[in-house]
């Protein structure tokens, strides 16, 4: 059972997650050849499926909390889903050699995410065979902090945004930003245009 006192915490969390999720769809709509599909790199289609899964993790959870009795069951349902993307995920990133550095951020992509879902899993757990103790609860709603830090750098990053430091030396698409930067679709149509001109 969630006490009242959470209840603004995850009404707001709801609704900003379904923001979010709605602004993903329309992020990945402006380049989706570029982002989400078959021949997207492979980088691209993973940082968008984490932001994708990170965002839809918390709206559902916040959302189920809301319901009385719920939270429990629906936090480890969406935690097994979340290890099951991350597996996935690993399994596709992880399948090529790669030069060391590729590696090194794909496995800190792949590693975060288990971490954060894996808790989630057994804070859910907790909760169903201890519903009334408040202090899961709290742990659970920050964990949900740190699920939207993850899909928010991660849709940051997918936007071809730059980042500075650890951080962004850290992201998977660091070299690939550097040499295959996003292009619009109608830049992508004038430099047809113009190879077929010559």
């Amino acid at each position: 059972m969630v006490p009242e006192a959470f209840n603004n915490f995850f009404l707001a969390s709801a609704g900003i997650g379904a923001t979010l999720v709605g602004l993903i769809f329309v992020a990945v709509s402006i380049a989706p050849e570029h982002n989400v599909q078959a021949n997207a790199p492979i980088e691209r289609q993973a940082m968008a499926a984490s932001s994708f899964t990170a965002l839809l993790n918390a709206f559902f959870i916040s959302f189920g909390a809301l319901i009385p009795g719920f939270i429990g069951p629906l936090t480890l349902v969406m935690s097994t889903l979340g290890l099951i993307n991350s597996s996935l995920l690993a399994w596709n990133l992880l399948k090529e050699r790669e030069r060391w550095q590729n590696v090194v951020r794909r496995v800190f992509l792949i590693l975060v995410s288990i971490i954060i879902y894996g808790y989630e899993f057994y804070f859910a757990i907790l909760i169903i065979l201890e519903p009334n103790s408040v202090g899961n609860i709290y742990t659970l709603a920050g964990l949900l902090l740190g699920v939207y830090g993850i899909g928010l750098t991660r849709a940051w990053q997918l936007l071809g945004a730059r980042r500075f430091g650890l951080g962004g030396w850290l992201s998977p698409l660091w070299e690939m930003n550097e040499t295959m930067p996003i292009r619009t679709h109608e830049e992508t149509e004038t430099s047809s245009n113009t190879v077929h001109d010559d």
